[in-house]
């Protein structure tokens, strides 16, 4: 017989929903703080050009905000808090139709 692990209140499905939204937007603006110092710019900047001016870019910003999530899922999951880490899951399996659909318009959009 297997033993039970115990369940921490926390340990919800919306949770990891809302975990996966706020990881994704943290995630863009670790990316966006990485790319303004690694190029000598300002994160305006980087807003206003890449994020909302250029279509050659939004893969890469999508992709490294959900790499975060997969760091978040890692965590949740070694944590065993498996209701959570579904829901990262399903906010990661959301993002990656998005990177291939940005992939396939970089360029015309």
């Amino acid at each position: 017989m297997t033993e039970a692990k115990p369940t921490s209140p926390a340990n919800h499905f919306g949770l990891g929903l809302a975990l996966g939204v706020a990881g994704t937007l943290a995630g863009g603006v670790f990316f966006g703080v990485w790319w303004s110092w690694v190029n000598g710019s300002t994160f305006g900047y980087f807003y206003e050009v890449v994020v909302l001016g250029s279509a050659l870019y939004r893969d890469s910003l999508l992709t490294a905000a959900t790499l975060f999530n997969v760091i978040l899922f890692y965590l949740a999951n070694r944590a065993r808090a498996d209701r959570v880490a579904m829901g990262l899951l399903a906010i990661i399996l959301l993002t990656v139709p998005m990177i291939v659909y940005f992939q396939a318009k970089a360029g015309t959009w």
